[in-house]
């Protein structure tokens, strides 16, 4: 069961696209071209998943240290990677979801850039669970200038092409970029025009490239209609995906809105109570010195010599 779950939330390489044109290589293998063009939109995911395991009613917490991949779709700093990354239940088919329940909460999660050490904070705006895609946003880029997911150069995909994708690898690798390939072997058109894929599970939330570089869709995963389907990976035209990621935008605006106000809330609650603390610690000195001064000034009262005075003169 642990190595089943280590395995759902272990790093995921994602797919990227961008706006240069991609030429196949002599021979028809368009790898290194894709390569070139595309993995510079392709982004490392750190982040902490807090993850309860409830089966046979007992329970187990654990904290994994997760990496992932993902694909930049929004100059806003959005980002776009496989869901099951933060949320295992989706990586699991609807049998064993009978079975075991799983809760997962990612935090301190933190974005890289190719060729750079700087990590980024983010959030996760946004989870389609449906079409197995998550969405992270960058809480703030600052002036830095990202590549991104180009939509414009279009094609749909036909049974029988190839299909590719741009990834990395993870760390101990330093995230080297790599092109995969998989098939179209179908169509269906329930729950949605989708085409099959042969394979794939590895490329969920990427964009899949003909070998020209035409963006053909998103990979996604998708669960069929009924009480004994199972999911598998599919490509989703991008007319579809696209008001996806414009949702999934909205969304993660949103949130990060409200999480950057509660933060506010929080400094400013933190640096009232400091500056309470502070008054009441500086107003306990100035008591405390008081009350010597005033002990001191009662000693010089009690002094005898007036009183002595005063019955030598009673007895004259």
């Amino acid at each position: 069961m642990t190595r089943t779950l280590v395995r759902l939330v272990a790093c995921v390489a994602v797919l990227s696209l961008c706006a240069l044109p991609v030429a196949a290589e002599e021979g028809g293998a368009p790898h290194e071209a894709l390569i070139k063009a595309k993995a510079d939109t392709v982004v490392a995911l750190k982040f902490v998943l807090k993850v309860e395991i409830t089966m046979g009613g007992q329970s187990q917490n654990r904290e994994i240290n997760g990496t992932a991949m993902g694909v930049m779709v929004d100059s806003s700093g959005l980002i776009m990677t496989d869901a099951s990354n933060f949320d295992p239940r989706l990586g699991i088919g609807r049998r064993m979801r009978r079975q075991i329940e799983v809760n997962a909460i990612p935090t301190n999660l933190r974005v890289i850039f190719p060729g750079e050490d700087k990590e980024h904070p983010a959030i996760l705006g946004a989870k389609d669970s449906k079409l197995g895609l998550a969405f992270v946003l960058i809480k703030d880029l600052g002036e830095k200038k990202v590549s991104m997911l180009d939509i414009e150069t279009t094609a749909e995909p036909k049974v029988g092409e190839m299909l590719y994708a741009v990834m990395r690898l993870d760390q101990g690798f330093d995230y080297a970029p790599m092109c995969a390939q998989t098939r179209v072997i179908g169509k269906v058109s329930k729950p949605r025009d989708m085409w099959t894929l042969a394979g794939g599970g590895t490329m969920i939330g990427h964009p899949l490239y003909t070998a020209s570089g035409a963006v053909a869709g998103i990979c996604v995963r998708q669960e069929g209609v009924g009480e004994e389907s199972e999911t598998r990976p599919f490509v989703l035209p991008l007319k579809i995906a696209a008001a996806t990621v414009r949702m999934a935008k909205k969304e993660s605006s949103n949130a990060l809105e409200e999480i950057l106000e509660a933060e506010e809330e929080a400094a400013a609650e933190a640096a009232e109570a400091a500056a309470e603390a502070a008054e009441a610690d500086e107003g306990g000195d100035k008591d405390e010195g008081g009350d010597d001064k005033k002990d001191d000034g009662g000693k010089k009262d009690d002094g005898g010599k007036k009183d002595d005075g005063g019955a030598k003169k009673d007895g004259e």
